[in-house]
């Protein structure tokens, strides 16, 4: 049944991990880890929770502690200062070409970003976590992790511009 598992869902995990850490060998190691968790704690399951959720969190909190351990540092929310009116509006009858080159341009910029910044960015964006759960993952208030989330769309946005010249 493990194989099972690790079979179904290896690479999803590698790809969140990978996503959170930016380094091939530690969301190796760290999707290791993720099925480790899994596997002893299959028994604490909750059948509300979709399943494939579940293994998803425990890799992303997974990576999540390794970069921790490289002392990721969090801006607070006291010292953080909300980013002026931001223009990214974009018209909506591009071409698939036009977008899928905006879409590239936007993966190098994520990856351009500050740990902590793409880390927010990857988990609002990528895996559709919204402020509550971001903030709850990282500890930190959900208001902090909307202001995060801000301040790393502006520094993406700001990368973004920058690219183009």
């Amino acid at each position: 049944m493990q194989m099972q598992l690790y079979n179904a869902f290896h690479k999803r995990v590698y790809n969140s991990c990978f996503r959170v850490l930016q380094d091939r060998y530690e969301a190796e190691d760290a999707m290791q880890d993720s099925f480790l968790k899994v596997f002893s704690n299959i028994d604490k399951y909750d059948s509300e929770t979709p399943f494939d959720a579940w293994i998803l969190r425990i890799a992303i909190n997974t990576a999540i502690d390794r970069l921790r351990k490289k002392k990721i540092e969090f801006i607070d929310y006291n010292e953080a200062v909300l980013p002026n009116q931001i223009d990214d509006s974009d018209s909506e009858d591009e071409e698939k070409e036009l977008v899928m080159e905006k879409v590239e341009q936007i993966k190098a910029a994520i990856e351009q970003l500050p740990s902590a910044a793409r880390l927010i960015v990857n988990l609002y964006l990528i895996e559709g976590y919204d402020h509550e759960e971001i903030a709850e993952i990282l500890k930190i208030q959900p208001g902090n992790a909307r202001v995060q989330y801000m301040r790393a769309k502006q520094k993406l946005i700001k990368i973004i511009k920058q690219n183009k010249k």
